[in-house]
């Protein structure tokens, strides 16, 4: 049986794509056309996304809806292949220590959501 897919675990998805992109979270609620009240309230589990409003999302960020919405197997979208994300970085030694925190605080998350979906 599938697991229940929460509008908060959605949200953190959004959120961690609007911080790794960094954008301004208020720019992006606003040309997405998302209030901050909506956010709060799929956050809180008040109320769910609607289906228009997530395949925006997707599309604004290159994402696929399956990988917004479940967090499953992140299939890369055209020219957004991880290999391709690497190289445009360059080497791990020109990335700055606030980056480098960055990204190891996100895979001890990932771990953490794995971990947590195990048990």
């Amino acid at each position: 049986m599938e697991k229940f897919v929460s509008s908060k675990e959605i949200v953190e998805r959004i959120e961690y794509l609007i911080e790794a992109n960094n954008i301004p979270k208020s720019d992006f609620l606003k040309e997405m056309g998302i209030s901050s009240g909506n956010m709060g309230d799929w956050k809180s589990e008040r109320s769910t996304p609607n289906i228009h409003k997530l395949v925006r999302v997707a599309e604004y960020f290159k994402v696929t809806l399956d990988w917004l919405v479940t967090g499953k197997d992140r299939p890369a979208k055209d020219g957004d292949s991880l290999g391709e994300k690497l190289q445009s970085v360059g080497s791990v030694h020109e990335l700055s220590e606030d980056e480098k925190a960055f990204i190891r605080e996100y895979i001890e998350f990932t771990a953490y959501r794995k971990q947590d979906k195990r048990e």
